[in-house]
């Protein structure tokens, strides 16, 4: 009898598990469908939609439009692993600090998370939890034929396969618990392609800063080394309004629509509504898991 009431304890006890198990799973999988499908101009009934998908039994329908879209935030940065926050945190680490930086910079085949441009070029490719490797080493060619350093920002279950498909110079950051560690610097890239550089411009910034349109003329009558400096005041020329903009708007943007509001610079006012000047009164913490719920607008 008493084996028998241990099988049935341990049959109960593992019935819980599945069943929590399950729930962890349809919330991981519903948090991917929404990721996928969210963006920044998203109207109130399909966010409302969503919060309620997230948090059975609670309703939304009080919410203002930026209460909606934080409460998304939140739910996205707490338990989904894809990469809003760790462009959350590239730009926290850099948006102090006296250079230009772009989101997503399409590079030969590939696309580069995020660059920062100063004295030198530098590349950062994103590897989240939910991300695979098959593409690293094509990305990585393409990147060394453009920037003068690159790195990959990885969760720390990419750490031992990014060794083996990285070349050397590659520098690799460690990202776990909204905190960073490098793992291998960056070194100085020898490989950089003028051919690549120049396709990544357009008409009117190869006559900007060659006077001339032809890839081939430029090639053939300037050093490597001009057309790579040349690259680079091409870049934060491009991408300057674009940064200053995130920078002067940070305490008004939630890190999901931080790239929305970099590629457009429409007001953010526009997208949450007209109560943000009484709703960041504070500027908001370093760390993306510490964001709390704003009191609600009048």
């Amino acid at each position: 009898m008493y084996k028998l009431r241990q099988i049935f304890h341990y049959f109960h006890v593992l019935t819980i598990f599945c069943m929590d198990l399950n729930d962890v799973l349809c919330k991981k999988n519903l948090l991917s469908y929404i990721a996928r499908g969210y963006n920044s101009l998203q109207y109130a009934p399909q966010l409302i939609s969503w919060l309620e998908a997230i948090y059975p039994g609670t309703t939304f329908s009080n919410y203002n439009k930026f209460e909606l879209h934080q409460a998304l935030n939140n739910a996205l940065l707490q338990d989904y692993a894809g990469e809003f926050k760790y462009k959350y945190f590239l730009f926290k680490k850099f948006h102090q600090q006296r250079l230009i930086a772009g989101f997503e910079m399409k590079v030969k085949n590939s696309r580069i998370d995020f660059i920062t441009v100063n004295g030198c070029s530098t590349s950062y490719e994103i590897k989240s939890t939910i991300d695979n490797l098959g593409k690293l080493s094509k990305q990585a060619g393409d990147y060394l034929s453009a920037f003068e350093y690159n790195n990959v920002i990885v969760d720390e279950k990419h750490l031992e396969k990014c060794v083996g498909i990285l070349p050397v110079s590659f520098g690799i950051i460690i990202f776990k618990n909204q905190r960073q560690r490098i793992f291998r610097r960056p070194l100085l890239n020898t490989d950089i392609s003028s051919e690549t550089q120049l396709s990544l411009l357009t008409k009117k910034e190869l006559f900007t800063y060659f006077q001339c349109i032809d890839q081939s003329t430029i090639i053939s009558s300037n050093h490597k080394r001009l057309v790579n400096e040349n690259f680079k005041l091409a870049l934060k020329s491009r991408y300057q309004a674009r940064w200053q903009f995130v920078k002067q708007h940070a305490h008004h943007i939630l890190p999901i629509d931080l790239q929305f509001f970099f590629n457009t610079n429409i007001p953010p006012e526009n997208i949450y509504g007209n109560c943000l000047n009484q709703i960041f009164q504070q500027q908001y913490p370093s760390q993306c898991s510490e964001y709390n719920a704003p009191s609600k607008c009048a």
